[in-house]
């Protein structure tokens, strides 16, 4: 977002602000525990503009990304585009106050030193880059204060994994991508890992290996879901009117094209499964998916550790438990199935808190920036899109959500939906006249996906649009708030139904894109004026997957549009 809007507009003041003792959120130093990998491999995970050379970083070019590369690329972009000299770590935004005039006033303070007197700014443009992954969401249980062991965080594996001792009993809480992190890195230390996952969750992440085959094809997750061959089975709500776009209809609104589409996800959920041979061990079959690739979202995980992880549940090592945490005792974690596990230390893989960080005055802006589900005119719009939704879209229904492998989930452990959801036009702006108008407030990253560097570049250009009037159905005064409004709402009512929460999906708090995060970032550029499709030939187009390098040099080609169009 710096590096887009400072491109764009040279001369701007410009301040970023991380709680954090070093830049790059996830991928901060004091967040690198041992073993670390990105799911993406090198060339894709990188910006277009700032390619990452192994060799400088001194790892070889093929494979997974090792966590302190990632570190130490995005510290060198920071530099490169003088981002470090705007930089101000280890201090929190405690509140900001919009103004009358449209600007706003931001109080911050050192993180460690939270008794200090704030430091005020003033703001024309605020950005919320916070992500979904920088506050901890950690439960409380009965009886912890008994428990004497510690209990941590996966966002604290860094700073507290180092501790434990050869023989110590972790307790890993969770069956997503960092759970399976936890529990590998803690049994390679020679600890005795028990894996506990509740029934009424998604269960564990949906583990893809590194590579496979496919028919004639060599392929991965990253390349499947970034390429339009593929991704044109996904029903998602972009992409509509882009490439292939007649491909795309008949896929998903004529009887025929909805059972390839069944046809085309059953069968790679089926390869995948006899891939990773979870027949092969009755304790290996306690971590095949509850869910299918259709669902999962980002629910999932890379086999990209050093040695195979199935080994060590085959060992003994690792146990896995389809149970609720019920209480804690001295050195005990108990579990509603009965069993008592000696805990020397309890991880606890269980997500994030999405509630934004900052304190915003005044308080209605927090409510401009979710959907109320307590408006009659809201609530119109949400049957209206349930039902286009329902038209649009309804072999969603005829898929399972959990496999037969998956537990029953007790009545009383069944979630509801959120009683929130962000309204963000495009995943990133309030949807509410004030802000449309006033273009002060847009937020980045607020969701998860496959292909976070490539969806980042496209945000960061939108944001930098649309904070100068640049996008043409927004330009104020001539926005039309009913269209963008009913958009918003549909996206959200399509976001709870394709990631429920029973397959550990987002269930509508935050976008959860796979497959469709190309389709997703087409549109963004045709809101731009800037072709979406990026390969030479039609035939590269529909065959070969997107990568970063594809929008290499999208900046200047936007801004020359631009001034074209103003000459």
């Amino acid at each position: 977002m710096a590096k887009t809007f400072l491109q764009v507009n040279p001369d701007a003041k410009l301040l970023v602000v991380d709680q954090a003792q070093s830049l790059g959120g996830s991928w901060a130093k004091e967040r690198l525990y041992p073993g670390l990998k990105t799911n993406n491999i090198f060339g894709t995970y990188e910006f277009s503009d700032f390619p990452m050379i192994p060799e400088r970083y001194g790892a070889a070019p093929v494979g997974h990304i090792p966590g302190p590369v990632v570190h130490e690329y995005l510290c060198d972009m920071a530099r490169y585009y003088s981002i470090d000299s705007c930089l101000r770590l280890k201090t929190k935004v405690d509140s900001a106050k919009l103004e009358d005039n449209g600007t706003w006033t931001i109080q911050l303070r050192p993180v460690d030193q939270p008794r200090s007197p704030f430091t005020t700014v003033a703001a024309t443009k605020l950005v919320i880059a916070s992500g979904r992954t920088s506050e901890p969401n950690v439960p409380k249980f009965l009886g912890q204060e008994f428990f004497g062991g510690r209990i941590l965080h996966s966002k604290q594996l860094k700073s507290q994994m180092g501790s434990l001792s050869s023989g110590d009993n972790v307790v890993v809480l969770g069956g997503n991508k960092s759970s399976w992190d936890a529990c590998y890195g803690a049994a390679q230390s020679g600890c005795r890992v028990h894996m506990v996952m509740r029934p009424s969750g998604g269960g564990p992440s949906y583990l893809w290996p590194r590579s496979f085959s496919w028919g004639p094809l060599q392929l991965s997750l990253g390349k499947l879901s970034a390429t339009r061959m593929y991704t044109l089975f996904d029903p998602t709500l972009f992409g509509n009117d882009g490439p292939f776009h007649s491909f795309r209809y008949f896929l998903h609104r004529t009887s025929i094209g909805q059972k390839i589409c069944q046809w085309f996800w059953n069968s790679l959920d089926a390869h995948i499964r006899k891939i990773q041979g979870y027949s092969n061990h009755p304790e290996i079959r306690n971590l095949e998916p509850w869910t299918t690739p259709f669902w999962m979202g980002n629910s999932l995980s890379i086999h990209n550790y050093d040695t195979n992880w199935f080994d060590l549940v085959v060992e003994g090592r690792i146990t896995v438990h389809i149970a609720e945490v019920d209480s804690l005792s001295e050195g005990k974690v108990h579990l509603s199935n009965g069993e008592n596990l000696c805990a020397d230390a309890l991880v606890c893989c269980t997500g994030w808190k999405i509630d934004p960080p900052v304190g915003f005055d005044p308080p209605h802006i927090s409510s401009c920036i979710t959907l109320p589900e307590k408006s009659e005119e809201i609530d119109l719009d949400i049957k209206m899109a349930s039902e286009d939704l329902r038209r649009q879209r309804n072999f969603l229904s005829t898929l399972r959500h959990r496999t037969s492998n998956a537990p029953e989930v007790p009545p009383h452990s069944t979630r509801a939906h959120p009683s929130y959801s962000y309204q963000l036009h495009r995943m990133v702006v309030p949807c509410n006249r004030e802000f449309l108008d006033n273009k002060a407030l847009a937020f980045i990253g607020l969701h998860s996906s496959v292909h976070a560097a490539i969806v980042a570049q496209a945000q960061a250009l939108w944001i930098t649009a649309f904070f100068g009037d640049k996008i043409g159905n927004m330009k104020t005064p001539n926005t039309n708030f009913e269209h963008l409004r009913y958009s918003t709402v549909l996206q959200s009512v399509y976001e709870r139904t394709r990631r429920p929460k029973d397959t550990g999906g987002a269930a509508g708090k935050y976008p959860d894109l796979v497959f469709d995060s190309v389709p997703y970032v087409d549109t963004l550029l045709r809101d731009l004026g800037v072709e979406p499709k990026r390969k030479k030939s039609w035939l590269k187009e529909f065959t070969q997957p997107y990568t970063p390098l594809d929008y290499k040099g999208l900046v200047d080609e936007w801004s020359q549009k631009m001034m074209n169009h103003s000459a």
